[in-house]
């Protein structure tokens, strides 16, 4: 059997469109060395082959977000800016992976159950649905699919936080968020590891559950367009 045969085979493709219904927030820290600590909470416990070190992804991030830092005054608040690639803004197809893992895993344990004799939903889920390895970068469009440029303002919100003696601390962080965003993903699904219907449910879920910064303030929500490719 031809390889090309025995991928279209192995993997089924998916269109996702995430329409977002209230404000799409970013949550990449504009601090160099924040950079650093955020992306080391989330690097996987092992890498995956051929993966980016953690010290590559820093210098990415950092990359990512610095034309937005030059010329902006020193503040005492943390910013929180989107990524910026080719000129427009941009997400990590990264964190959506992370997002269906995460509504897998609720769905798993207080919905759908556990079936006797088959394999947790979220099992299926995490190890037979991801985004397209070429797909590293999605730009955020608006939703006539024109490329978002900047974000359409900041919002600046209280925290209040623990020292490292336990003594409480007041601070400010400011956030950029874009309004009327749109996300365009491929997926590949393994075999038979999920159905069209089980993508459904994730995003159905995670359409209310939200997407990005600010979701426990209500945003991030979005409703999703799933669309089988090749049309079989």
């Amino acid at each position: 059997m031809a390889r090309n045969a025995e991928t279209n085979e192995m993997w089924t493709e998916y269109k996702v469109r995430m329409m977002f219904l209230t404000k799409l927030c970013a949550s990449t820290p504009a601090d160099p060395e924040l950079v650093k600590i955020w992306t080391a909470t989330r690097q996987p416990k092992v890498r995956p082959p051929g993966g980016k070190s953690i010290d590559e992804i820093n210098a990415e991030v950092i990359a990512s977000i610095a034309e937005q830092a030059e010329g902006e005054e020193e503040t005492q608040y943390s910013m929180l800016v989107f990524q910026r690639e080719n000129g427009g803004l941009v997400m990590r197809a990264a964190t959506i992976k992370a997002h269906i893992k995460d509504c897998a895993r609720v769905l798993s344990a207080q919905w759908v159950g556990k079936i006797q004799g088959e394999r947790a939903f979220s099992t299926r889920v995490i190890n037979g649905v991801y985004p397209d390895e070429m797909q590293y970068w999605l730009p955020i469009l608006r939703s006539n699919g024109e490329l978002v440029k900047t974000h359409d303002g900041e919002k600046d919100k209280p925290i209040h936080v623990r020292g490292p003696r336990g003594q409480t601390i007041n601070a400010l962080k400011r956030y950029q968020w874009i309004e009327g965003a749109r996300l365009d993903v491929t997926l590949k699904v393994l075999g038979k590891s999920v159905t069209q219907d089980d993508i459904e449910h994730v995003f159905r879920y995670g359409g209310v559950h939200g997407y990005g910064g600010e979701r426990g303030d209500g945003e991030g929500k979005y409703q999703a367009e799933i669309e089988k490719m090749g049309g079989k």
